[in-house]
C-alpha cells in the first residue's frame, strides 16, 4: 500500500520538528555568532528545509528556490535587524510557495500569503517570545498557521496520482470493447 505524503502533514511534522530542535540550534549557534545573527540564521535554515521540501513536493526543480533563498540570507547577512529578516524570511516563504510550487490563481494565493504571515506575524508578536523556549514554541505555532495554505487550497493542490496503463492492459481492454461491440 503506497502513502501519500500531503503538504499538510508534511508542514505539521516540519513545524513539530523545528520547534523541538529550535533550542540547541539557537543556542549553539549563539555561542559562536553574535547578537541576532544566530536567532536569524536558525530562522533561515528552517526557511531552506520548508523550501526544499516544499520544492520537492511540487516536483519544481531545486535551482529555483536558490535566489529567494540567497536574497534571505543577504539580509541577515547585511543587517543586523531580526525583524527585517524575519519579514524578509515571510516574503521569500510566500514567493517559494506561491509564486513557485503552486503559481496557479495569483490574486488568491497573495490574498491568502498576507492573511497567513502578518496572521502568523502577529500571533507570535502578541506571544511576546522573550526566551529561546518561548521562541521554539513560536516556531512550532507560525508554522502551523502556514499549514492553513494548504487547508484553504487543498483541491488545487493535492491531486490524486495518475496511473499509466500498461500498454498491454490498454491493448486488451481495446480488443475486449471491440469484441463486446461486435457481439
Amino acid at each position: 500500500m503506497d502513502t501519500v505524503s500531503t503538504p499538510i502533514r508534511t508542514t505539521i511534522i516540519f513545524g513539530l520538528i523545528g520547534g523541538l530542535s529550535f533550542m540547541p540550534l539557537a543556542i549553539g549557534f549563539n555561542t559562536v555568532l553574535p547578537g541576532s545573527t544566530a536567532f536569524c540564521l536558525t530562522m533561515w535554515i528552517y526557511l531552506a528545509i520548508y523550501s526544499v521540501l516544499l520544492i520537492k513536493g511540487c516536483g519544481q526543480k531545486m535551482t529555483a528556490i536558490a535566489f529567494p533563498l540567497l536574497i534571505a540570507l543577504l539580509t541577515i547577512i547585511w543587517t543586523d535587524s531580526a525583524t527585517t529578516s524575519l519579514i524578509t524570511a515571510a516574503g521569500v516563504l510566500s514567493w517559494v510557495r506561491s509564486g513557485i510550487c503552486y503559481p496557479n490563481r495569483f490574486t488568491k494565493r497573495v490574498l491568502a500569503e498576507i492573511v497567513l504571515c502578518v496572521g502568523g506575524g502577529v500571533l507570535i508578536a502578541g506571544f511576546a517570545p522573550l526566551s529561546v523556549l518561548n521562541w521554539a514554541i513560536a516556531v512550532w505555532l507560525f508554522i502551523l498557521i502556514q499549514a492553513l495554505y494548504f487547508v484553504i487550497f487543498e483541491n488545487s493542490i493535492i491531486e490524486q496520482p495518475r496511473l499509466r496503463k500498461d500498454p498491454f492492459e490498454a491493448a486488451r481492454e481495446q480488443a475486449e470493447n471491440i469484441l463486446a461491440a461486435g457481439l
